[in-house]
């Protein structure tokens, strides 16, 4: 696979993150549980995987210890990510999720070294103390209001969603490397789905299915075939041809993109205003890419 290609899969993905972040926020505001959400999205993307499996998707050929490592990126993906994804998202706004996953190359770079045993150049510590002075920026602890707070709560809901994708991140590349990315995928999600069986079964099978609104419907089938389904998929195929730390360069890309489609479905009605688009955004937004971006350069 070419440069080239690699790239435009990265564009591509870029782009469908900064829908995912607007169409989740509709869904975790229409769905009061996020553990029903999330066990609904779940369910929809095992589905179509199931459906795909032997045709578009080769069959599992795993090893009993390589599908114990699914079970473990299950749980990574869907009641450790996607429910403190979906959780947070119903307090904060769009644009913070965005910003906090472009830590994402600082995070994998960081346990790529651990794991490794290999120490960092200096200026690396540089970049990880801008972007984290711009993350407190972003929070502003000593701010104080119903507002505020509410916000920094999803917050820090995200950055648990965002701990854990950097986790898998790293974790998930070797398998991709002797497996198909696409069954990797498939499986990791599916066995996620039957983990959050236990938890929100009972509530989603009595869910008033009328109460819900067709827009929020609409997000959920987004959250369903363009981030569990298609992204995943990209996801996986760029760790397979490239380096974690290279893959989550893309995630730079996401929070201006993200700010820019947020103003707009803000302008034609579809998101309430954004409360938290002023200069101390902005200004921890370009610390916090400036700190990545720094941390990603080479020696």
């Amino acid at each position: 696979m070419t440069r080239i290609t690699l790239y435009a899969l990265m564009a591509l993905h870029v782009v469908c993150s900064s829908g995912s972040y607007i169409f989740g926020k509709a869904a975790a505001v229409g769905f009061e549980d996020p553990a029903v959400l999330t066990l609904a999205r779940a369910l929809g993307a095992a589905l179509i995987f199931l459906l795909g499996t032997g045709t578009l998707i080769p069959r599992p050929r795993f090893t009993p210890r390589e599908w114990l490592q699914l079970l473990g990126f299950a749980f990574l993906l869907v009641p450790f990510n996607q429910y403190c994804f979906l959780r947070g998202l119903q307090h904060t706004v769009p644009s913070h999720p965005a910003l906090f996953y472009a830590l994402t190359p600082l995070g994998v770079l960081t346990l790529d070294s651990l794991i490794s045993a290999r120490r960092p150049p200096g200026f690396k510590f540089t970049g990880v103390a801008l972007a984290l002075a711009g993350v407190i920026l972003i929070l502003r602890p000593w701010e104080r209001g119903e507002t505020f707070s509410q916000i920094r709560t999803g917050d820090y809901w995200i950055m648990g969603a965002v701990a854990s994708w950097m986790i898998y991140t790293v974790v998930v590349q070797p398998i991709c490397r002797r497996h198909d990315p696409r069954t990797v995928t498939a499986w990791s999600l599916i066995m996620g789905a039957a983990l959050m069986l236990p938890v929100a079964g009972k509530d989603l099978a009595t869910l008033p299915l009328a109460t819900i609104p067709v827009d929020v419907w609409l997000s959920l089938a987004w959250l369903i075939v363009i981030t569990s389904v298609v992204m995943m998929q990209l996801w996986n195929l760029l760790l397979r041809n490239l380096t974690p730390v290279e893959v989550a360069i893309c995630t730079n890309a996401q929070p201006p993109t993200t700010v820019l489609l947020a103003l707009l479905m803000t302008s034609i009605g579809f998101l309430d205003r954004q409360p938290d688009l002023g200069l101390l955004f902005f200004v921890g937004m370009l610390m916090v890419l400036g700190g990545v971006l720094l941390v990603q350069l080479r020696t």
